[in-house]
């Protein structure tokens, strides 16, 4: 899977758990090992989607959990709605009736719980925060927004990689003018995109097919029906998307295709249709920027919109240049070690030190620092469309917006902010991660006239014999 939340958990977080004085969570070693004799096997009833809200101190925090015991063994993913819609899948699962742990370690996370009347009531462990979170099911405004109907939905696909396969699915419209192949942001996510609730991905395959656009999505590496290793280059993951391109061609017989992207996906947009014959790249909400710069803007646009001042947004930028540094000068397989001793050293509590160093010190992450969006954006010579929302705190619109029209330079390129929505394209007030799922649709009806009718201008461009 990719690096979790690379580009949408922000530094400004950090500041919120490290004031936190909560009794140190037992280890997950400990709640395995208190498990280890004999397990009643999971109720029933924990199957399915579960949603609660996290008080972090000084935020709040929508988390949602997808259980799934349909398996040989069973999984369950994290989903922070505030965060993008980040889905973390946990390492260590555990039930015993109607209790249950599970945990990744890595993240130095956990929870242990116990489902009675239909309701999750258990305590959040990581880092120094103990907190209470009870889970309940989704209310049923959530449940039907969820409900994917795209139109002309074909037959499931194999995209068959050097080691592992992806599975995905074809959106075809009758007499389709092109198709497209969607690349997903940042974190492990299904062939739906589904964030806070909505299938942001299969609604977006839906406004293109009712504009007479096939599209292939795909489950990411490690989720859904996808079993591939996890990348550890950003080339890899657009690796993926060229062979998907590939499949999309065959099983559609097309001869003008190309590339949408959200988010980090508009950067691996740009890298897979260098390596492969795509006629256009579509962006919506893309990384053009490079990821210090990207993660700067971001954090201070979310610290101020949460109302905090220069005192916080300078506090967070000098632990983030600690991060950054610590990145760019260690060595090969050392970035953990090496951004752990500079978190430590910049005051922050051993345990979250060491947690941020895990997930930062991905090889994933470390390889997105090393990116060149500009150089990607630069090298392609078809046609790119950007959208952008208007409200977007996590890619700010005219700084993702300047910085891909002065890669582009003269190649033919078009921009559009869409107005009133944020960064899932949603109609959002303040365009905080906290609204993502409030507005009651996956995509909103002015973003998807605009995506259709640019979709089309483009075509018209780029298919034209």
């Amino acid at each position: 899977m990719k690096a979790v939340s690379l580009a949408l958990l922000p530094f400004a977080l950090m500041l919120a758990a490290c004031d936190a004085q909560a009794p140190a969570a037992p280890t997950p070693e400990a709640s395995d090992a208190a498990q280890d004799e004999e397990a009643l096997p999971a109720d029933p009833g924990f199957e399915g989607d579960w949603a609660g809200v996290l008080d972090a101190g000084v935020r709040t925090l929508n988390l949602e959990l997808d259980i799934d015991l349909s398996g040989a063994a069973p999984a369950i993913t994290m989903i922070s709605v505030d965060q993008g819609g980040a889905r973390v899948p946990m390492d260590i699962v555990r039930f015993d009736g109607t209790h249950v742990h599970f945990s990744t370690p890595g993240m130095a996370l956990q929870y242990d719980g116990v489902l009675e009347d239909g309701v999750i009531t258990g305590t959040f462990n990581q880092g120094g925060l103990s907190a209470p979170l009870v889970f309940e099911r989704p209310a049923d405004g959530q449940d039907e927004a969820s409900a994917a109907d795209v139109h002309g939905e074909g037959e499931v696909v194999e995209i068959a990689l050097a080691e592992g396969h992806l599975e995905g699915v074809i959106s075809m419209p009758e007499a389709p003018r092109a198709g497209l192949v969607l690349i997903s942001g940042s974190g492990p996510q299904d062939r739906d995109g589904n964030i806070a609730g909505h299938p942001v991905y299969a609604a977006i395959a839906d406004a293109l097919a009712e504009a007479g656009m096939a599209s292939l999505r795909y489950d990411d590496r490690g989720v859904g029906g996808s079993d591939a290793q996890a990348p550890l280059a950003p080339a890899e993951l657009a690796d993926d998307a060229v062979r998907a391109l590939d499949v999309l061609k065959a099983q559609t017989g097309l001869s003008c295709v190309g590339y949408l992207g959200h988010s980090e996906g508009g950067y691996l947009a740009l890298l897979a249709a260098n390596e492969s014959d795509a006629d256009f790249v579509i962006s919506l909400a893309g990384q053009h920027q490079d990821m210090e710069t990207l993660l700067y803007d971001q954090s201070e646009a979310l610290i101020r919109a949460s109302g905090q001042g220069d005192a916080a947004v300078e506090a967070n930028r000098v632990r983030q240049r600690a991060v950054f540094e610590a990145i760019a000068n260690a060595a090969p397989g050392e970035a953990p070690a090496a951004i752990e001793a500079a978190l430590i050293e910049g005051g922050l509590p051993e345990s979250f030190a060491r947690q941020q160093a895990a997930m930062w010190g991905q090889p994933y992450a470390v390889a997105m620092f090393d990116g060149d969006p500009a150089a990607a954006a630069a090298a392609f010579e078809g046609p790119v469309l950007g959208l952008f929302g208007e409200r977007d705190l996590q890619v700010l619109p005219e700084n993702a917006q300047a910085a891909l029209l002065e890669a582009r330079g003269d190649k033919p390129t078009r921009t559009v902010i869409v107005p009133g929505v944020d960064h899932i394209f949603e109609d959002s007030e303040t365009g905080s991660p906290q609204e993502y799922g409030a507005a009651g649709h996956a995509l909103s009806p002015t973003a998807r006239a605009m995506l259709a009718e640019e979709t089309r201008v483009l075509i018209d461009q780029a298919c034209t014999d």
